[in-house]
């Protein structure tokens, strides 16, 4: 799992793919509204702490878990797909290893049935 962390650029290649996800999912038409009103800021540091505990680095998230953070949000299988198409494309565009993009990919499919409540 640290191996998905280290390919990932650590903190400094977290802060950067969480930076320039954020600024894609906020320009697309049909992902952009779902953030509306959000303190990007706030939600930004929160999705780097549980990135890195989720792919193997310093264990420093301390916030719900995926079900609970998204229950009231009626997140539909489209989202969620438009969300994780644009962080993957993001990791690649940003020249994270193939090999670690899939593994991203894998296991944020895992995290569906958490996520997805419409």
């Amino acid at each position: 799992m640290t191996e998905i962390y280290d390919q990932l650029g650590g903190p400094d290649g977290l802060r950067t793919a969480v930076t320039v996800f954020y600024n894609r999912i906020t320009a697309d038409e049909e992902l952009g509204p779902w953030f509306e009103g959000v303190d990007l800021d706030r939600l930004k540091a929160h999705q780097r702490a549980f990135l890195t505990a989720a792919f193997g680095g310093p264990q420093v998230f301390s916030g719900r878990g995926l079900r609970e953070a998204h229950a009231d949000l009626a997140i539909t299988d489209a989202a969620f797909d438009g969300m994780v198409t644009t962080l993957l494309r993001s990791l690649a565009d940003l020249g994270v290893p193939k090999e670690a993009v899939g593994a991203v990919g894998e296991r944020l499919e895992g995290a569906r049935a958490d996520i997805v409540t419409a």
